[in-house]
């Protein structure tokens, strides 16, 4: 028998050692880049809304503290609440001038919800026309103005078309 073709001059296979994860492959950069990106925008995003809603959350801790100690004639600041808050977030020209059912419909209309041309409107305007320092109210008006009131400063939306 030849010894070149012999069985134990075999070698065994050698495998090729597994690919590291670095250096990465120039596609890799890319992806991270891209990300990194898109991190940073949704943060600013982020950080502009939590600061365009300042208003927002101090309005609610006001209603709150309304809400918690009715003390009489406290519940009469609730429309200026409301009127302040509207004037944070829309022009004066748009939002200063507007009285009684513009007034209701304004806020009924950036709430997406008729909340304040039925009775709440109406107590609303009580709270603010009343010459007395603390008119009659039931309980359900309160609340049912409390409520509509804190929806309100909860979920008021720009329309289309409108500025800010």
């Amino acid at each position: 028998m030849n010894e070149n073709t012999s069985l134990q001059n075999l070698n065994d296979i050698v495998a090729p050692a597994a690919a590291g994860w670095w250096p990465l492959a120039p596609g890799w950069y890319v992806v991270g880049f891209l990300l990194l990106v898109l991190i940073v925008v949704l943060g600013f995003r982020q950080w502009q809304s939590w600061r365009d809603n300042r208003y927002r959350r101090a309005a609610l801790a006001e209603l709150q503290s309304l809400r918690s100690q009715p003390e009489p004639g406290k519940l009469q600041e609730l429309p200026a609440l409301l009127k302040r808050a509207a004037l944070s977030r829309w022009p004066r020209e748009q939002v200063a001038s507007l009285a009684g059912a513009d007034w209701h419909r304004f806020l009924d209309d950036t709430a997406g919800k008729a909340l304040f041309c039925d009775a709440a409107g109406q107590t609303l305007d009580r709270l603010a026309y009343s010459g007395r320092p603390d008119p009659a109210l039931s309980d359900a008006e309160t609340s049912h103005l409390l409520d509509a009131s804190e929806f309100w400063l909860r979920h008021h939306r720009i329309r289309d078309g409108e500025a800010a």
